[in-house]
Formats: C-alpha cells, structure tokens, sequence
C-alpha cells in the first residue's frame, strides 16, 4: 500500500468547514467551492477561473449564471473580492497584476455583494458583505448607496439583522454608518422612511449600540439616529425616539465628564429633538437641574450645532417649565449670561440669537426681595452686545 502524506491529509480534511462555513459570495456559481481565482464575466457575474474557463472552452457563449449571451468572453480579474477570499481564509496573497479599476469590475463586485446581503440569511455571511460594503472607496461609495437605497426597506432590514445580532462590535458599527449614508440619501424615499423606521424599531438597537460605550460605538449610534430623525419630518420621529428610551442615555453622555466634546455635542443637538416633544420634556426636566449644569460649562465647546441645540434646549425649558422647576433651573445656572452674551455676538442664525436673547432675558430681568436686578447681569453689563 502507498505511504500517505499526513501533512498533506490534514491539509485536505481542513478544507471541508472552510467550504462549509465560506460567505457565499466566495462560491463559485458552478462549483459552488471557495475560488482561489475569481474573475468577472461581461455580465457582471464572478466565477473561478478555471470552472468558467471550462465552460467558455466547451462552446458555450452565455453566462452559466444568467443564460444571457456573451457580449465578450473576455476574463477579467476581480482583484477585489480576492483579496477579500484571501483575508478571510488567511492564507497569504501571491503577487498579482495591479488591480483592474474599470467600472464594471467595480460595479458587478458591488452589486453582486449587495444582492448577496440583501438575500442572505445567516449572519455571518451578512456580517461580510456588510464589511466588504463598508470598505470600499470613497469613489464607490455612492453605488453602494445608491443599490441599497434603492431597495430601502430590504436593505434596512438586512443591516438591522447584523446591528441587533452581531457580536463584533465592529460589524454593528458600520451597519449603523451604511444605515446613516442611506438614510441621509437623496434616493431613498421620504414618505416611506418613517413606517420602515418604525416596522423594524431601528431606535431601540441604537440605543443598544450607543450602550456598548466604546468611542466607535457611541459615535457611530448618535450619529445613525441624527441621520433618521433629520431624514423625514422630525415630529414624526421624535416621540419614536422618546419612548425607546433615549433621553436617559444622553443625559448620561452629557453628564460623562471624561466624554469627548464632540460626542458630548451630538448627544446635545438629539436631546434637543427630544425635548421638544411633551413626552421627552416631561422625562428632562425631572432632571433638569442635572442636565443644565451639566452642558451649560461645555456648550461654548461642542462645536456649533451642539452650542445652538444648547440654547434651543434652554429656551424650551423657560418656555414651558415655569411651573416644575425647569425655569428656575435656567436661572440659576453658573456662568449662563456671559456665554450667552458670547452666542449672541457670534455668527449664529436669526432664530438662535431670538432664543439666547429670550433666555437671557429670564435669567437676567428677575429681580431679587429688595428689587435689585439678578448678579448675574450686572457682572456681565460691561459686555452686552446692544
């Protein structure tokens, strides 16, 4: 009897969960094997290379995968996705002729990984198309977009599958971003954004992302939920938000002294959206005291939609909390008038510097028992704007 190799025999026994376990956009159409060759048909389609070749050579003229006539039968490299075969098997990338930047390669890569996560069923392979997706280049950027918001309701659902049952951290980070980009889109449709929203509950799994606390995660989650609010009418979203239970996780990233300007400001400009719904004020200004203190010493530091969301929230809460505290809250807050002095002075829109004007107001004409005019004006008079 022949020696066997048992090098060789692990070797091919270690292949069998690699072809069981492969994304199904690594598997050939015809062998259905992982492909060590990938290359692209003129139809957009990727095949290994020596299964089509096979195919083209038995007098064949049509796409194995389509049945549509060969405009060409020209091979052309999907570099692409075989680096992404090598990345993922882990085994080391052979020297290769540089990358073919032509648009149907990259169009029929980007378009056959889309179907594949707008079809696929098990995460895993979600999870790689997701991350496939999410790696291409600025320049492609918009087509993958574009294929996606096109099927906006398929896509979404798809993205909020890896969001809510990944566990990579990661994964869920740049499906929350690619839900962003389609969103803040100009091809998805407006009208049916609010009841997709809604239907899949995309709010709640936010929430859950922003809970993980790591800086990508948090940024990555305000940043999906100022996209889907800002991506329809805002009333039709904002009590979604409330009741999902967002204003106590962005009082806790507005209270968090060691959080990042900028992340503290996007927790702003949302608490903003939050408060202005009966709904949202009624949970703010339980603590509103809390929450004052909290951003009024960094408002002049989180970036102007974070310093003007600021004062939007301060103006809701003289407008609406004279009988629970809130107001008084306003009044009473450290260092108020002179950074509101400061925003009225700066280039800010007509509608903040009514509303820093408004609050300043409430903070600064409240007199005292003995009729003298609040501290607080008069150690800031020598810098009134007007």
């Amino acid at each position: 009897m022949a020696s066997t190799n048992p090098n060789k025999e692990r070797k091919r026994i270690s292949l069998n969960p690699l072809e069981l376990t492969s994304p199904t956009l690594f598997r050939c159409p015809i062998s259905l094997e992982v492909m060590r060759s990938p290359v692209s048909l003129s139809t957009g389609v990727t095949y290994d290379r020596s299964s089509i070749q096979q195919w083209l050579d038995s007098g064949h003229i049509t796409c194995p995968a389509t049945c549509q006539p060969l405009s060409s039968t020209e091979l052309v490299p999907n570099l692409t996705l075989r680096r992404l075969i090598h990345l993922w098997s882990g085994t080391p990338l052979e020297e290769s002729p540089a990358p073919d930047n032509s648009e149907i390669g990259i169009i029929s890569t980007i378009d056959t990984v889309a179907l594949h996560l707008l079809n696929e069923g098990d995460l895993a392979r979600s999870e790689s198309a997701v991350g496939y997706l999410s790696a291409t280049k600025k320049e492609e950027k918009d087509r993958v977009i574009f294929v996606l918001a096109e099927n906006l309701e398929r896509s979404m659902q798809a993205l909020v599958k890896v969001l809510k049952n990944s566990t990579d951290i990661e994964s869920r980070v740049r499906a929350a971003r690619l839900i962003e980009s389609i969103l803040a889109s100009p091809i998805s449709v407006s009208d049916s954004k609010v009841e997709i929203i809604k239907k899949i509950d995309l709010f709640t799994d936010l929430i859950h992302l922003i809970r993980v606390g790591s800086l990508s995660a948090v940024s990555a989650g305000l940043d999906c939920m100022q996209a889907t609010i800002a991506s329809t009418d805002k009333n039709k979203l904002q009590l979604e938000m409330v009741k999902a239970g967002v204003v106590p996780v962005l009082v806790t990233i507005i209270k968090a002294t060691e959080a990042p300007h900028e992340v503290v400001g996007k927790a702003i400009r949302l608490l903003e959206q939050a408060v202005r719904c009966k709904e949202g004020f009624e949970e703010i200004i339980e603590d509103a005291k809390g929450i004052i203190d909290a951003f009024v010493p960094r408002m002049m530091k989180v970036g102007r939609g974070g310093r003007d969301a600021a004062v939007g929230i301060l103006w809701v809460m003289c407008n609406k909390g004279g009988d629970n505290g809130a107001r008084d809250a306003v009044k009473v807050a450290q260092g108020l008038v002179g950074r509101l002095l400061v925003v009225m002075q700066e280039d800010c829109s007509p509608v903040v510097v009514k509303m820093a004007g408004d609050v300043l107001r409430v903070c600064t004409l409240e007199r005292d028992k003995e009729g003298r005019l609040n501290g607080n004006y008069t150690k800031t008079l020598n810098t009134m704007p007007f």
